[in-house]
């Protein structure tokens, strides 16, 4: 007789106890990181977060200021969500980066509860139990919960989604609750404008029907874009140009084909430095980009081998963007200050060791470690895989197609983890139960 298959299930909006301890585990992990590092302060990508939150927090009309937008041009290189985050813990407790580092503390635990219910939905309580273990002590996912980096919120849209939109059966409210997860997760990363077509695509493959595939597909993204444009349509107005969530693709398509190197470099030193204006500056970088696709052919396929190492690279920029520290004003002229700053300093030489040291291998280690076990678990079990764990797959390749299209660096890998740990959980699960003998199963 057929085993028959163990259940999974749980009262709806309850964990079973492994799971709390999890999430809790989470949670201290993240809190015992902002804490440690209490001196971090924002700087580069992350600075620009802080200082449009700033600006937010004295006037929410900022973004829709003609001339404020104009003078700030860099600001509309990201969307819009993240930063309005900021602005809005902000505007209610006050200026202060180490509020939102808190915030995310709690993201960071959310997010394992709602991978446990991801994963546990694709292959049981055994993956998804695991999945949100590997999750809660993530270091590249710990440490990143203190800089102002919008994949911290951008996670969260993105499971939400991804729980809904795999929903069975798929309902018109399902697919509606899942499109606009979806344009969250857009409007805060402009990758996540990706989500929502491969989702579609998987679906096409599963449909009963092209009719019944077409109406998913329609109701997901006729649901996602109408979050979507109204910030396309204040792009249109207030800019002048209709971006769909935010410019900068252009200058980012050029990054990654041109003839002084892959990856990003200040403005100034690009053929773009006299242009004005976003749209302008996107443009020509797609003109130019495909100018030198156009020219070098080949070039393609080599600089697309280069890319895919970037974004594989060992992901030590959660770790190290925490050594950038403020030292107070004065100190190099003022003596009681000269004397905190050298005390700070040498504070932070001793975390930057474990960060740039200990903590940088364990992330790599952590990573790398995923990254094999999901490709094993994708070739050697890719006829057990259920759908869900199926479109990981998909949102894999997806990922790594645009930033072959684009370019790549270690920090654009964040997201993508979500779908290889999901695989790797699975694919550790089965071999223990490989190992167990056929009678072994996941409850």
């Amino acid at each position: 007789m057929k085993k028959a298959a163990p259940s999974t299930s749980t009262a709806r909006g309850t964990f079973p106890s492994a799971v709390v301890v999890v999430i809790l585990l989470a949670f201290g992990l993240r809190l015992a990181a902002v804490l440690w590092l209490s001196d971090t302060v924002p700087f580069s990508d992350y600075r620009y977060y802080h200082m449009a939150g700033e600006k937010i927090a004295e006037d929410w009309r900022f973004f829709f200021d003609a001339s404020q937008v104009e003078h700030y041009g860099r600001f509309g290189w990201w969307p819009p969500l993240y930063p309005f985050t900021i602005g809005a813990v902000y505007s209610v407790f006050g200026v202060d980066p180490r509020l939102v580092a808190y915030a995310q503390v709690l993201l960071g635990a959310v997010m394992c509860g709602l991978v446990y219910r991801l994963a546990r939905r694709a292959a049981g309580h055994k993956t998804g139990l695991l999945a949100a273990t590997l999750v809660a002590v993530n270091p590249t996912y710990v440490f990143a919960t203190n800089l102002l980096a919008s994949e911290n919120l951008f996670v969260l849209w993105l499971v939400l989604g991804l729980l809904w939109a795999t929903r069975i059966p798929a309902t018109r409210r399902t697919l509606i609750v899942a499109g606009v997860f979806f344009g969250l997760g857009a409007l805060t990363r402009a990758i996540g404008l990706l989500v929502p077509f491969v989702v579609a695509a998987w679906w096409l493959v599963r449909a009963e029907s092209r009719q019944i595939w077409l109406h998913h597909a329609a109701t997901l993204l006729v649901a996602c874009f109408v979050i979507i444009a109204p910030w396309t349509l204040r792009n249109a107005l207030v800019v002048g140009s209709p971006a769909i969530v935010c410019f900068g693709g252009g200058l980012n398509f050029y990054f990654g084909h041109n003839d002084a190197g892959i990856g990003y470099r200040d403005l100034a030193s690009t053929p773009m430095a006299r242009l004005t204006t976003q749209a302008s500056i996107d443009r020509t970088g797609y003109e130019l980009g495909a100018r030198y696709i156009a020219a070098h052919p080949l070039g393609f396929v080599t600089r697309a081998g280069h890319k895919i190492a970037a974004l594989f690279e060992s992901p030590g920029y959660a770790t190290h963007s925490n050594s950038a520290i403020m030292l107070p004003d004065g100190w190099r002229t003022d003596a009681a200050k000269r004397q905190i700053a050298e005390a700070m300093r040498a504070r932070q030489r001793n975390k930057n060791r474990l960060l740039d040291g200990l903590f940088t291998h364990l992330a790599a280690v952590h990573s790398y470690a995923i990254l094999a076990t999901a490709l094993g678990g994708a070739l050697l079990l890719r006829r057990r895989l259920t759908p869900e764990l199926g479109l990981m797959i998909w949102l894999s390749l997806a990922w790594v197609g645009a930033h072959v299209l684009f370019w790549a660096q270690p920090r654009f890998r964040y997201p993508m983890e979500l779908f290889l740990t999901l695989l790797a959980a699975y694919t550790l699960v089965s071999w223990r139960a490989w190992r167990r003998g056929p009678e072994a199963g996941d409850s």
